[in-house]
């Protein structure tokens, strides 16, 4: 103890003997300081990453619909651009035909012929059947099929049951999207035109009155013509990793139900 004390006083003495050693003591003082304080900072960033990626998530879905409120817009009266606050006020009021609202996955398999991903919102929170499911980079993670009162389960891509319309972006020509099971990395396109004249590195887009346009699924890796030579197949790198999924937009076409009911009147 009596060396503690000694050792204490020359210390202060040290430190106090010269501004020089003053400022020195300081500057150290300082720096571990910061480097402690840093540390406990990193460490409270990381256990808020989730909160703070559930955040974004909402915000994307918030923005999206927004964009989608716009593009529903005519924004010319007379071959005149309407200004920016009359299209601010058009779309406040306008009831966009897209709704999204942000999921975070619960459960997921990618290893089997007839994956799912679970998500924890259900039919307390507006979630039905049929309503598309995206990533916050706006690219096909697949559609719900079932609800519950807290969570829905979605079939995505991988899944050999899933399929849905494609369209090229380079030429619109349209397509079918299936999967069949070979890889969790690719799915494929069917009955393309042969006057579409497919090519490596092709965006392929969804079309499907699910979703709204500009919905990603991926790029053309390789493509060939049938037997007959009536049409072309093509495989599809997929844009989302499916296997790292985590937050999710949930998209309603709040005129779905009138489109099926439609259908259902002409036996489409």
């Amino acid at each position: 103890m009596l060396f503690l004390i000694i050792e204490g006083v020359a210390l202060w003495s040290y430190a106090s003997s010269s501004p020089y050693t003053e400022a020195k003591i300081l500057s150290r003082t300082t720096a571990v300081g910061g480097a402690i304080s840093g540390t406990i900072t990193d460490v409270e960033h990381f256990f808020s990453l989730a909160e703070n990626n559930r955040q974004l998530a909402a915000r994307v879905a918030e923005l999206s619909e927004r964009v989608a409120q716009y593009d529903d817009l005519d924004v010319t009266l007379g071959g005149e651009e309407v200004s920016d606050a009359v299209v601010d006020s058009l779309a406040t009021r306008h009831e966009g035909h897209f709704r999204y609202r942000e999921a975070r996955v619960v459960s997921m398999t990618t290893n089997r012929m007839r994956n799912f991903i679970i998500l924890d919102r259900g039919a307390e929170e507006g979630i039905a059947p049929n309503m598309g499911v995206v990533t916050p980079n706006n690219e096909l993670v697949g559609y719900v099929v079932s609800c519950s009162s807290h969570y829905c389960v979605v079939q995505p891509m991988l899944n050999v049951e899933f399929s849905t319309g494609g369209r090229l972006v380079d030429n619109d020509h349209v397509c079918m999207i299936i999967w069949s099971g070979d890889s969790k990395y690719r799915v494929e396109a069917q009955d393309i035109s042969v006057y579409a004249e497919p090519r490596e590195g092709m965006v392929v887009e969804v079309r499907s009155e699910r979703l709204p346009d500009g919905v990603t699924i991926g790029t053309i890796e390789e493509c060939e013509l049938n037997s007959t030579k009536s049409a072309y197949s093509a495989v599809i790198a997929i844009a989302a990793d499916m296997s790292r999924l985590d937050n999710v937009l949930i998209v309603e076409n709040t005129h779905y139900g009138e489109l099926e009911e439609l259908k259902q009147e002409l036996n489409l």
